[in-house]
């Protein structure tokens, strides 16, 4: 018997539950110098929403229409109205803003990942990825993000924080170092858009929302 759309919803934040930390980002707003303005939030990466939406609902069976968009200063707003189909009719729980900082004048990336937030906060209406609204998802990042207290006794020094570098072997690319972030590899340097095709071929990928390259460890 198939599922009905209810129960789908279900499914779909059932299986985002599922995939803890890997799915799951901080979210901090910061002025022109760095500094964080406001309070810093926890959400789902957008593209696992969206790759379980298409898993349960059918890619066919959604959509999205911008109604409006504003680029400010600092920022790209969007408002978007999100469709479902159910049944034989679409289904539109009304329109929502969504919004996203200008990093170093890249208006494209802001209005793209403006949109992106609309569509969530649309989707939220559904109930879809609701753990992200309801803040319950502080715990499930910072729990999965602290790494092992080290053992004074053992050591005889103070703990020290330091960057966990890559199991996987990585390519040497001039001016650019690795970090393993919880199984995902980092890359970290200057002008990182020059190399981008290097970086391509060893199986990075641009992360829209955190603006960096990005893989998998092995």
């Amino acid at each position: 018997m198939a599922a009905t759309f209810h129960e789908k919803i279900n499914l779909i934040n059932e299986r985002l539950r599922s995939l803890g930390i890997e799915a799951v980002q901080e979210i901090k707003m910061t002025d022109k110098d760095g500094k964080v303005i406001g309070q810093v939030k926890y959400g789902y990466r957008p593209q696992y929403v969206f790759d379980c939406v298409n898993e349960f609902l059918g890619p066919e069976n959604w959509r999205y229409e911008l109604t409006k968009e504003e680029i400010f200063e600092n920022q790209a707003v969007s408002e978007v109205k999100l469709f479902l189909k159910v049944d034989d009719g679409w289904l539109c729980k009304g329109s929502q803003k969504g919004q996203m900082q200008i990093v170093k004048g890249n208006v494209g990336d802001a209005q793209k990942g403006a949109i992106t937030d609309a569509i969530q906060k649309c989707m939220s209406l559904l109930s879809i990825g609701c753990d992200s609204y309801k803040g319950l998802l502080k715990n499930v990042y910072q729990k999965n993000s602290q790494k092992p207290p080290v053992d004074k006794k053992q050591t005889g020094k103070q703990p020290v924080a330091e960057t966990r570098q890559p199991a996987t072997t990585m390519p040497k690319i001039a001016g650019v170092t690795f970090e393993d972030r919880q199984g995902v590899i980092v890359a970290i340097g200057e002008r990182l858009f020059d190399k981008k095709e290097l970086l391509k071929a060893a199986g990075f990928q641009w992360d829209t929302t955190e603006k960096s390259w990005m893989k998998k460890a092995a």
